[in-house]
């Protein structure tokens, strides 16, 4: 068989925040980010979510598992396929009320993780697959396709730090922590004293 396979991990990350976060806005901008990125077809029907589990406790709060499986097909290619795997988890999710601004918003506290890999999949049609294409698809790998199999890496990757950094963005946008120093600085502004 040949030796390049079939799935490639291109990135794996994990993001987690311990904080004050509006989990249902975080959970709908994660899922309008990914229709709008075309991983998804349609943005409610034939959304890619297979998993959803829920579990309540008295003492710890809600825990929640979400998993979506998105898939890519870059300029109707045959060949290539992106396959995003995105876990959301929440533990000790408390309901909790902040004000800001004089006004009260509903939010949740605990702990959430975003897992997330990113894979490229080649011949996800499997056109090369069999006993004919043994040795030949070695020197294919190797030789002919090598450029197009790392430019399609590099896009890979390229979305996968823009997803992350867009999870990073949203988990700091969402939680209601000012990051104000608590005191001026002291001194003087002018840079010749």
């Amino acid at each position: 068989m040949s030796s390049e396979p079939h799935d490639i991990l291109i990135s794996k990350f994990e993001v987690k925040a311990t904080d004050v976060i509006n989990l249902n806005e975080f959970y709908i901008s994660l899922h309008d980010y990914l229709w709008h990125e075309k991983y998804a077809e349609d943005k409610n029907t034939k959304f890619p979510e297979t998993f959803y589990f829920e579990s309540r406790t008295q003492q710890g709060g809600r825990e929640i598992w979400v998993w979506w499986r998105c898939e890519k097909v870059e300029h109707d290619s045959n060949f290539f396929k992106r396959r995003l795997i995105v876990d959301l988890h929440g533990v000790g999710m408390k309901e909790v009320e902040i004000v800001r601004n004089n006004t009260k918003f509903k939010a949740n506290s605990g702990k959430v993780e975003v897992l997330v890999q990113l894979k490229l999949a080649i011949d996800f049609k499997h056109m090369f697959s069999g006993p004919i294409w043994g040795n030949i698809l070695d020197v294919f790998y190797k030789r002919i396709y090598h450029k197009r199999i790392e430019g399609q890496k590099k896009e890979a990757l390229k979305d996968a730090y823009k997803f992350q950094e867009f999870v990073k963005r949203q988990m700091d946008l969402t939680s209601f922590e000012h990051k104000r120093q608590f005191a001026p600085p002291l001194g003087f502004d002018d840079p010749h004293y």
